[in-house]
């Protein structure tokens, strides 16, 4: 199966137009939007069910706020797939997908420790797994030189050992690592400046 991976396109999602590779399953790893406005997200997954793969899926990030609060009025067809802390499968992979972030000012789906390590404890076995946020250590880099994924998504990690883990957020942590035979992706489109020049990056598992 061949994966196709992209994430933080932030209303930008239109400059991937023709540079989607092709794929069996496109992933967007959360922060569709930048205000978090409905209209803002019915756009992206307008653009999104258009797409080819056989397969698309999608969490919330941070900036997605219509998600947590109006998903009601947000229309998503049936040939879309939203996860938020769900578990699905696709001819034989599990796939579980989750919007949640460590907190970070007032944003959305920004959970405090005590609800991300309950989440993360109960989060099932999977052979890919999708978060907003990185795990801590795994692409999580800010420019300051630190670290700033989350704790406990990283012991959810090293328990569940997925085959493929896809995250964003952290703009300047984009690209692809192996670590302990799990592959790592933060495929954030936006660089740290928040200019739409990363490509998008594919798995094949």
């Amino acid at each position: 199966m061949k994966i196709v991976c992209i994430s933080d396109t932030h209303n930008h999602h239109q400059v991937l137009d023709g540079i989607i590779p092709t794929g069996d399953i496109l992933i967007h790893g959360g922060d569709i939007a930048i205000h978090g406005s409905i209209l803002e997200i019915q756009q992206f997954i307008d653009w999104f069910s258009q797409l080819p793969h056989k397969y698309k899926i999608f969490v919330g990030g941070n900036h997605d706020g219509a998600l947590e609060h109006s998903k009601h009025l947000i229309n998503i067809p049936t040939n879309v797939i939203y996860l938020e802390n769900e578990l699905i499968e696709i001819e034989d992979l599990k796939i579980w997908g989750s919007p949640v972030s460590p907190p970070f000012r007032s944003f959305g789906f920004m959970w405090d420790d005590l609800k991300r390590q309950a989440l993360y404890a109960n989060t099932p076995k999977c052979d890919i797994l999708i978060n907003h946020s990185p795990a801590l250590g795994s692409l999580d880099k800010i420019i300051e030189e630190r670290h700033v994924g989350c704790e406990f998504l990283k012991k959810a990690i090293e328990r569940i050992k997925p085959r493929l883990v896809i995250s964003g957020h952290i703009h300047e942590g984009y690209g692809k690592i192996e670590q302990n035979g799990i592959i790592y992706v933060n495929a954030s489109i936006m660089t740290r400046y928040y200019k739409p020049l990363n490509q998008p990056i594919s798995v094949d598992l």
